[in-house]
């Protein structure tokens, strides 16, 4: 009977059963530089969204900071146009977290609009 048998038997599975692991042996397959980064930035005016842009180019998430910007109703409304039609043509995602700020993810990468709560 394997391990998996006992979890759909509702067996117990005694202590003896489980096998420690080094996880040191892991380690060097981990390595050091990641390939997606998710950077933070601080959005005050429309000379941002160059940096911005290259960063989700580069197949980076970006968290935007628009709170300095909120009271600029013109400057805000064009960075968010610049910032979905990114998004749009890279296939990316865009999605509000909160009132300050935006997050826009590169190709491949969606934002789930669901929620994660708890059981009831």
């Amino acid at each position: 009977m394997g391990i998996l048998d006992k979890f759909k038997t509702k067996e117990k599975v005694l202590v003896d059963d489980y096998e420690e692991l080094d996880l040191g042996q892991y380690e060097a397959e981990i390595g050091e530089k990641a390939s997606v980064y998710i950077k933070v930035a601080e959005v005050t005016g429309l000379n941002e969204i160059p940096r911005l842009k290259k960063e989700v180019y580069d197949g980076n998430i970006v968290i935007a900071d628009i709170a300095f910007i909120k009271h600029d109703k013109l400057t805000l409304d064009r960075i968010l146009k610049d910032l979905r039609q990114l998004a749009d043509e890279i296939k990316g995602d865009i999605v509000g977290l909160g009132e300050d700020y935006v997050v826009v993810t590169p190709t491949a990468i969606k934002v789930d609009r669901n929620k994660i709560r708890g059981s009831k």
